[in-house]
């Protein structure tokens, strides 16, 4: 589906960013859109300037940078959606 949003965390692979991935996996299904976005994980450290992030964890969504350096909780990920 070529409609679909488009959410990418960014991070190097360590805990924090992985529970990031978790958080938004988790609020995606809550609020039942799971057809509507597409989540993307990128852990190459060569891309992080290519996608304007420069702190991780990292939360973009159809391209905007959303928040960097800290995780956010799948209430504040859900008011986003």
């Amino acid at each position: 589906m070529s409609d679909m949003k488009l959410i990418q965390v960014i991070g190097k692979g360590c805990q924090k960013c992985e529970k990031q991935y978790e958080l938004v996996l988790e609020a995606v299904k809550e609020v039942g859109k799971e057809d509507e976005y597409k989540v993307e994980h990128f852990t190459d450290v060569t891309k992080f300037a290519d996608l304007d992030v420069f702190m991780t964890p990292a939360l973009r969504i159809d391209g905007k940078v959303i928040i960097e350096g800290r995780v956010l909780g799948v209430e504040k990920i859900k008011q986003l959606l």
